[in-house]
């Protein structure tokens, strides 16, 4: 193709056609821009074509672990609001007549209440796409800022669980020890039946007239509070990018 060229160019300067020779030179230059203008067209709906497909493995992948963290987190938040609600129907109970109360349900709300779930994340692909840059293919915003903040979501999701942690292991405990059969309790959640019973019933009246317990009572309830709503925030979170997934999914 090109001695193609070069013998029309050589033709028309033998017959001394000079204009012609510029005309035609010019064309040929013009071919040749648009030719190098096509190859680069192709060549970015290519590398294109390869980013929408690495996109679109990108959003499954990513769809599927936040499916797995967001039943996994529905299902602690539900247990942690059951246990505030009791906790709120025991904190009502502080200096009042419990003699009507039996001590079994005593025992199972009281056990609700103290029991903590915590949330351990599935994040290992977010981390995987942070670390690798991939993130960069994910075309959405909002979904890259999502993702960005995932482990900060993680921490805020689970941060006063650990304070609760806390007030319990290094005040509650030993404050009751000897007077809340723990033992009593765990019979209570059917998931210790290798337990055995506890030898002493719990003190309640001791308990629900007791100053210092009612206010620690109180605290752990408003941490419980702040924790159930913080797992709502994330569930939130977590929902809206597995919907801005879908959305984006559908488009390809």
């Amino acid at each position: 193709m090109i001695k193609f060229f070069r013998h029309i160019r050589l033709n028309l300067l033998s017959e001394g056609k000079t204009g012609k020779y510029l005309k035609y030179a010019i064309g040929e230059i013009v071919l040749v821009v648009i030719g190098i203008l096509i190859a680069l067209q192709i060549n970015n709906w290519n590398e294109q074509r390869k980013i929408e497909n690495s996109e679109i493995e990108i959003l499954k992948n990513l769809e599927t672990e936040l499916k797995h963290n967001l039943v996994e987190l529905k299902e602690i938040n539900n247990r942690h609001k059951k246990g505030f609600d009791d906790g709120i129907y025991l904190l009502n109970l502080f200096g009042t007549n419990i003699s009507n109360i039996s001590e079994f349900n005593l025992d199972s709300l009281v056990s609700n209440v103290l029991s903590g779930y915590s949330f351990e994340a599935k994040d290992g692909y977010v981390k995987s796409l942070i670390s690798s840059n991939k993130i960069d293919y994910i075309q959405n915003s909002e979904l890259k800022s999502y993702i960005s903040s995932f482990e900060s979501m993680i921490i805020d999701a689970n941060q006063e669980d650990g304070f609760i942690r806390r007030l319990l292991n290094e005040r509650f405990w030993p404050a009751t020890d000897g007077k809340i059969n723990c033992l009593n309790g765990l019979a209570t959640t059917g998931t210790y039946e290798e337990f055995p019973k506890g030898t002493y019933s719990s003190d309640y009246e001791w308990f629900f007239s007791n100053r210092e317990m009612e206010d620690l009572f109180a605290n752990i309830l408003a941490w419980r509070k702040e924790n159930v709503v913080d797992e709502q925030l994330f569930i939130d979170k977590m929902e809206r990018m597995i919907q801005i997934i879908n959305n984006k999914l559908k488009e390809k």
